[in-house]
């Protein structure tokens, strides 16, 4: 019954996809959690009408806003992990 279920569900192909993003988020969450390393800085980044904005912590307490906006994602994540290294 189970499997009749299941291959149901995954014939349809939107739905079968967002379920495997889904668990690959949940998968990422929990390798960052995991990882000491990826636990010593904290980040933030969001889009709004004029670009991306971003801030971003470290296990110190010393932390860095960035309110002008950027175009692209890639540029607004590239400072935030450059100011993060800096300190």
């Amino acid at each position: 019954m189970l499997d009749n279920i299941i291959k149901l569900i995954f014939s349809w192909e939107k739905l079968r996809l967002a379920v495997f993003a889904e668990v690959d988020w949940y998968n990422s969450i929990t390798r960052t959690l995991n990882d000491p390393d990826s636990m010593k800085t904290a980040s933030a980044f969001w889009c709004e009408e004029d670009g991306w904005r971003g801030w971003g912590i470290k296990d110190d307490g010393s932390y860095y806003f960035h309110d002008v906006p950027e175009k692209h994602l890639s540029d607004i994540f590239d400072i935030i992990i450059d100011k993060e290294t800096v300190y």
